[in-house]
């Protein structure tokens, strides 16, 4: 996994990797945690557990969905190479990249 915290620190390396500043990113990160919480809401099938019930996910955190995403349109790695960066098998990659870029808010 990438690490966050670093990048959060650091405005040069968060523009060179994202194309944003920590300012921007995190102004961007509570719009976009709050969109996809609706969109999760919305696109939910019926189902008997909870939302958060379950197997936690891959990219875990909103934020972490949001620097997926950001390095990804920035970037634009392999799967192979975004899933080294994240932890991810390629497939997952490919599946977080057209959810995440498909996303409509």
């Amino acid at each position: 996994m990438i690490n966050k915290e670093r990048l959060l620190r650091d405005n040069r390396l968060c523009k060179a990797i994202i194309g944003l500043s920590v300012e921007e990113l995190k102004n961007l990160a509570a719009e976009f945690s709050a969109c996809y919480l609706i969109y999760r809401k919305k696109n939910r099938k019926d189902h008997e557990r909870q939302m958060g019930a379950g197997q936690k996910g891959f990219i875990p955190t909103p934020l972490d969905k949001l620097l997926f995403i950001l390095l990804y349109l920035k970037c634009y790695p392999t799967y192979d190479l975004q899933g080294l960066l994240f932890g991810l098998d390629r497939t997952r990659v490919c599946r977080w990249v057209a959810l995440l870029n498909n996303l409509k808010y």
